[in-house]
């Protein structure tokens, strides 16, 4: 079953991030989805700023952050992963 949402995952994000991406940040984008849903992802200003050009590593640290439902310390420990992954 984890496969299979996985692969839903990563089709969202094929579908909607334009840029191309190296295999660390797709992967960020796929935790962060997997997480947040797609709807979120769709709606987010992460994905309008990342498919506008703006420079993919400050997208990635600012916009993620934001997702920490007011700054849950598991969240923010899941959101810091995912930026270090992208971004290294």
């Amino acid at each position: 079953m984890l496969r299979k949402d996985l692969m839903w995952f990563e089709q969202e994000v094929v579908n909607l991030i334009l840029p191309v991406l190296t295999q660390n940040e797709f992967d960020a984008i796929v935790s962060f989805t997997f997480n947040v849903g797609s709807g979120a992802l769709a709606d987010s200003t992460f994905r309008r700023r990342i498919n506008s050009g703006e420079r993919k590593a400050l997208c990635f640290k600012e916009e993620f952050i934001k997702w920490t439902n007011g700054g849950l310390p598991g969240l923010v420990r899941r959101r810091d992963a995912e930026v270090d992954l992208a971004i290294n």
